[in-house]
């Protein structure tokens, strides 16, 4: 059977409900119609040429990513800059292209799961208060700051930037992908004793580290493309269970898998 776009969107929030996403986000179908038929599909973490290339290449008209397109509010469609003459290729190759943002940084088994699981954290749970339901927060087998660090550089695979006493031993730990320090606080006061996210201000982790916790700057990239290999998968599982004649295909860091 072939697929049609509405049915891959029906996956997607399945896995990460569109309802959950927060306002000022751009998740859902961002491109195409509902009523397309789905040749094959390509998950990313963002929507860029490279991934256009490798749609071409392996006959995937559908594009499933975390970042959306059109974030900020676009007044054209010209092509002397780098989202516009994306775009045009985007509406010339007639893809679809569906993103789930903030809904799959919150879902369950969704990026901050995934960033968890990643770096060894015990039954992660949500922060009480978090009205975002974002952060994740458990304990881990206790080392040094220094000795996490390098977990974590090895379980995400990039240098990995450290404010705070390497001597420290850290027990209970926080975590969100992608750009988080507004959370930063927030995991000081549930009793964290470091918080890992993708970026944050210096300045912000510098008083935390006075404060009593650590941070760990870790790449927004890196804390979040963990998280799209099990996107992936759960979409095959699904177009699979209905015996769809379609391949869902991983592209991270410019790479098929």
């Amino acid at each position: 059977m072939t697929a049609k776009v509405k049915d891959v969107f029906h996956w997607v929030n399945d896995i990460a409900p569109f309802e959950t996403a927060e306002k000022w986000d751009n998740s859902g179908l961002l491109m195409g119609k509902k009523d397309n038929e789905v040749t094959n599909i390509i998950c990313a973490l963002d929507v860029n040429e490279r991934v256009i290339e490798e749609a071409e290449k392996l006959n995937a008209n559908t594009i499933v990513s975390h970042h959306p397109i059109m974030f900020s509010g676009r007044k054209n469609l010209r092509e002397d800059d780098a989202e516009g003459r994306l775009l045009c290729r985007l509406v010339r190759g007639g893809y679809n292209v569906i993103s789930a943002h903030t809904n799959y940084d919150k879902a369950l088994g969704g990026v901050n799961d995934c960033l968890a699981q990643a770096l060894g954290i015990d039954n992660p749970e949500k922060i009480e208060g978090d009205e975002e339901e974002i952060v994740r927060i458990g304990n881990i087998a206790p080392v040094t700051l220094d000795e996490f660090s390098k977990n974590v550089e090895k379980a995400l695979g990039d240098v990995v930037r450290v404010y705070g006493d390497r001597n420290k031993m850290i027990r209970r730990v926080a975590v969100c992908g992608g750009s988080g320090g507004e959370y930063a606080y927030m995991a000081l006061r549930a009793g964290a004793d470091a918080y890992v996210t993708g970026e944050m201000r210096y300045h912000d982790s510098i008083d935390l580290s006075w404060e009593g916790l650590s941070t760990l700057h870790a790449g927004h990239d890196a804390t979040e493309r963990i998280a799209i290999k099990p996107l992936a998968n759960g979409l095959q599982n699904r177009a699979d269970a209905l015996q769809y004649n379609l391949k869902v295909f991983l592209v991270s860091m410019g790479v098929v898998e």
